[in-house]
């Protein structure tokens, strides 16, 4: 087994609008859980660390960026939550929501040197992804308009089962857009999902994770 102290970092997390029943995202909690389960393996074999916060204020995020143990090997950042194409909404300590500037939040991102993928899973995060390119992030998956509940937790579980499973970013996202089609057809596939590498021939983190 690996030292943990030189394993990269999955890091999980997600907020949710605890104080509007409307908004709240009944399958969040199932979406955390799903994906806690599938890279449990790869951690206990040695493979990486594992991170997950959730109801997830600004200040967790950034705190676990910058504790000393973590600094430059979180290569994964994901995120699930309300969203939009220029914030990110956490939580307040009370649950409320708590919006956070995504064009300033990718100029943090991209101080992290280890950060090689994010995952935005939220609705309509298409604008982010340049701000995070630019900030020298090597893959981004984002929405390019709103999206299921229910779809998102589908995709993101079967998305993270096939890296867990060795496939590299690219396969393990088109393995989850077709079985998202497979059981819920193509008009509810996630085909509103992109990956957005930095180079055509970007280098991502399979030669890093499991």
């Amino acid at each position: 087994m690996s030292d943990e102290s030189n394993r990269p970092i999955i890091f999980l997390a997600f907020a949710n609008d605890r104080d509007d029943r409307v908004r709240y995202l009944r399958n969040l909690p199932e979406e955390a859980r799903r994906l806690q389960a599938t890279l449990q393996k790869a951690q206990d074999d040695g493979l990486c660390q594992l991170i997950l916060r959730q109801n997830a204020t600004v200040d967790d995020i950034l705190d676990v960026f910058q504790h000393a143990s973590y600094r430059n090997r979180i290569a994964v950042w994901h995120y699930g939550g309300h969203a939009s194409s220029y914030e990110l909404l956490f939580e307040t300590a009370g649950g409320q929501p708590a919006p956070a500037d995504a064009a300033a939040f990718a100029r943090f991102l991209g101080q992290q040197t280890g950060l090689e993928m994010v995952f935005l899973n939220g609705c309509s995060t298409q604008d982010q992804v340049q701000g995070l390119l630019d900030a020298g992030v090597s893959a981004v998956i984002a929405t390019s308009q709103a999206v299921d509940d229910g779809v998102a937790t589908e995709f993101a579980g079967r998305f993270y089962r096939g890296l867990a499973g060795g496939a590299t970013v690219g396969t393990a996202f088109k393995e989850a857009g077709a079985a998202v089609q497979t059981t819920r057809g193509r008009t509810r596939d996630g085909g509103t999902r992109h990956l957005y590498p930095a180079a055509a021939q970007a280098s991502f983190v399979a030669d890093r994770l499991p």
